[in-house]
């Protein structure tokens, strides 16, 4: 598949001997709001990585290694190992390390993507400043959560309304306009101000 699109011209040629190399397709999707990629071992010929098309090519490149290190430990452990165990990071931080430069990835990517690997959560969307980071590289810009004050009124994606109450330790809570439920936010949820 052509990712140009979707990567540097630095990066396709390394990605590009890995889907051969470890015998994967890659498939560029629709995007999932449950994850940024995932990967499918192979029933048939190839194992298929399936990955979202309005990742921006920094949070492309992130996802896609992952999902190629769950490929690479499928081949050597099939079952017998944890998904985003000990082996899995390791794969990841090996095939990550290359790109750990300047010449692949922004000043301030690089820093926050080389904190992440010292101990790499399943996924990239768990770590906050990661997250926030990637996030201003998008085509779309996003106003999260974190971003706006407390009294502030929003709604989200399916039309409903809320108010941001407070910050608790980790989340943000929030109240339902219509109705006066509580809920809580990641900091990372997108909103738009009302």
């Amino acid at each position: 598949m052509d990712l140009s699109s979707f990567l540097t011209s630095e990066t396709i040629k390394k990605i590009n001997s890995w889907e051969e190399k470890f015998n994967v397709k890659i498939i560029v999707c629709s995007p999932s709001k449950s994850r940024l990629g995932v990967f499918i071992p192979k029933r048939h010929d190839n194992h298929v990585i399936r990955i979202n098309n309005n990742l921006n090519k920094y949070a492309f490149l992130i996802t896609l290694i992952h999902e190629i290190a769950h490929a690479v430990i499928w081949e050597k452990y099939g079952r017998r190992v944890n998904p985003h165990g000990e082996e899995w990071k390791d794969q990841y931080k090996k095939m990550m390390l290359p790109f750990l430069n300047p010449e692949f990835l922004p000043e301030d990517v690089l820093k926050s993507l080389s904190n992440h690997m010292i101990n790499p959560r399943a996924s990239s969307v768990r770590d906050m400043e990661l997250s926030m980071i990637l996030k201003k590289y998008d085509k779309h810009k996003s106003t999260f959560i974190s971003e706006i004050h407390n009294g502030d009124e929003f709604s989200i994606d399916n039309g409903k309304r809320f108010v941001r109450i407070e910050k608790l330790r980790k989340n943000y809570q929030c109240k339902e306009i219509s109705t006066g439920k509580l809920y809580r936010f990641s900091p990372l949820a997108e909103v738009k101000l009302i």
